[in-house]
């Protein structure tokens, strides 16, 4: 009984909350200066908060549920290679850098404040996929409103049996992929292969936002903040401890993407863009929170493609032995059994120790091509005093200092 009302009252949250979103649509700037105010109204009625209120607080558990999974889950796979005799025996990157071993009262503001926006994030994003959903006439962000202001729409009209029944989809005259939300609908066309386009496009503007934030200019007041943590450990925790302005640039560039792929960019690239389930952009935004995490700890975490697939995203070449993943770096956990890195989590530990290079977030395809990549080198030095304690997660030079030494012993 409890579970059905709880299902019941998700459900009503979700419904309510898309129908506040408007319908993207061509429209006139005056239109959209309408759209926007009267969506305001709906966005800040006692309902619509509510409700987001709710959004905000589940979000916030299930980024610290991911954040414990990142954690934990690198381990897990390597206690099943050694079960399976395939290796797995080194998962950790030699800290190099400083460690923060303690977060400051800025700290955990930026990190709360993050965290608490993931929320409309979050709503923003799926609203914009349910905005464009392929559904009947009339049936757009629930108000016929927007489709007065429609124009060029192409209308395909099926016979709906004896009853004469009219079903019919608009598209926009350039074309132009659709949010996909009918399980019937469902294929590996709109849920798997949308992911690699939505990757790229996001980190192309990523790698080109993360530059941006490290010109001497800016640096200091916006992303400076972040590196203070030379050997991030604490997976999305200290991933979200950023600025909030960076925060907000950060996650609504995933919008940006999802826009992007969804209708396509015909006049830059040629590309008129693809329909994309709510699944796949539900894996697009899970995917990209693992990997963020995983580039904020010590896990070694590789992930391959075979060799079949042309080096697009590719990092250092590989071979594997038995199943396990084998780099020039020793032994790590990883996906695949060699090929081409997609996903290097010593990548962006490179990035905390030396800023000026690869600025990707999920890959380091555009950092090659803009040749800000520099490759993890296992010879770079390593003091044993920056090595992190596993019973406190801070660095041994602390621990001692916790039992009355002095940071000059030896």
């Amino acid at each position: 009984m409890d579970s059905f009302y709880i299902a019941t009252s998700a459900s009503g949250l979700v419904r309510r909350l898309a129908d506040t979103v408007p319908m993207s649509s061509p429209s006139s700037p005056g239109a959209v200066v309408e759209d926007l105010v009267a969506y305001s109204r709906i966005l800040t009625s006692s309902q619509c908060l509510h409700d987001l209120l709710i959004l905000t607080i589940v979000v916030v558990l299930a980024l610290e549920l991911l954040t414990k999974l990142v954690y934990y889950l690198p381990g897990m796979i390597r206690g099943l290679l050694r079960r399976g005799g395939g290796g797995g025996e080194s998962t950790s990157i030699p800290v190099r850098g400083k460690h923060l071993d303690n977060f400051s009262w800025k700290d955990r503001t930026f990190i709360g404040i993050n965290k608490c926006m993931t929320g409309l994030f979050v709503y923003c994003y799926f609203g914009y996929l349910w905005s464009v959903r392929r559904g009947e006439a009339g049936h757009y962000g629930g108000d016929h409103h927007h489709d007065d202001h429609r124009s060029h729409l192409e209308e395909e009209s099926l016979g709906g049996g004896s009853g004469g029944q009219h079903h019919t989809h608009h598209r926009d005259c350039c074309g132009g992929g659709s949010g996909i939300w009918s399980t019937s609908e469902l294929s590996l066309a709109n849920t798997l292969l949308p992911l690699p386009l939505l990757f790229v496009t996001y980190d192309f503007f990523y790698t080109l936002l993360h530059w941006l934030l490290h010109v001497k200019g800016i640096y200091a007041y916006v992303h400076k903040h972040h590196h203070h943590q030379k050997a991030p450990s604490r997976a999305n925790t200290d991933a979200v401890n950023v600025h909030p302005l960076e925060f907000f640039l950060g996650e609504f560039n995933h919008v940006l993407a999802l826009r992007l792929v969804v209708r396509g960019m015909p006049t830059i690239v040629g590309f008129h863009g693809t329909d994309v389930s709510w699944v796949g952009a539900t894996l697009f935004i899970a995917l990209g929170g693992i990997l963020a995490g995983l580039n904020h700890t010590r896990h070694d975490v590789v992930a391959r493609v075979p060799r079949l697939v042309p080096p697009l995203l590719t990092g250092s070449s590989s071979c594997g032995v038995g199943g396990s993943e084998v780099d020039t770096n020793g032994t790590s956990v990883g996906v695949g059994g060699g090929g081409w890195t997609v996903f290097d989590s010593k990548h962006h530990d490179v990035h905390h120790r030396i800023p000026q290079s690869n600025y990707g977030q999920y890959t380091v395809f555009w950092d090659r091509i803009f040749g800000t990549f520099r490759e993890y080198d296992e010879n770079d030095r390593v003091n044993p005093a920056y090595q992190l304690d596993p019973a406190t997660g801070k660095t041994i030079i602390s621990r001692k200092e916790q039992l009355g030494y002095k940071k000059n012993d030896r």
